[in-house]
């Protein structure tokens, strides 16, 4: 697996980061259209991570998690 490190634009409704709306990745700009599925994952000793699977508008899905110890977003390849 590969993790590349993303920027992502989110939605913050209750608490900040709640769900992601749109990323960067490889210099363009993806709008997601739909959470396939969404999971949180306690990773032992590092935390917690929520996973996202989506469905960008152009129909291409992917694997996006959010790692709330690091505070940072990434794509898993």
């Amino acid at each position: 697996m590969i993790f590349h490190d993303i920027q992502v634009s989110t939605y913050a409704g209750y608490k900040a980061d709640e769900r992601p709306l749109r990323f960067i990745f490889q210099g363009k700009t993806h709008k997601i259209k739909e959470i396939l599925r969404q999971t949180c994952e306690e990773i032992h000793g590092k935390g917690l991570r929520r996973v996202y699977n989506i469905k960008t508008d152009e129909g291409l899905t992917f694997k996006l998690f959010y790692d709330e110890n690091q505070d940072r977003w990434f794509l898993e390849e």
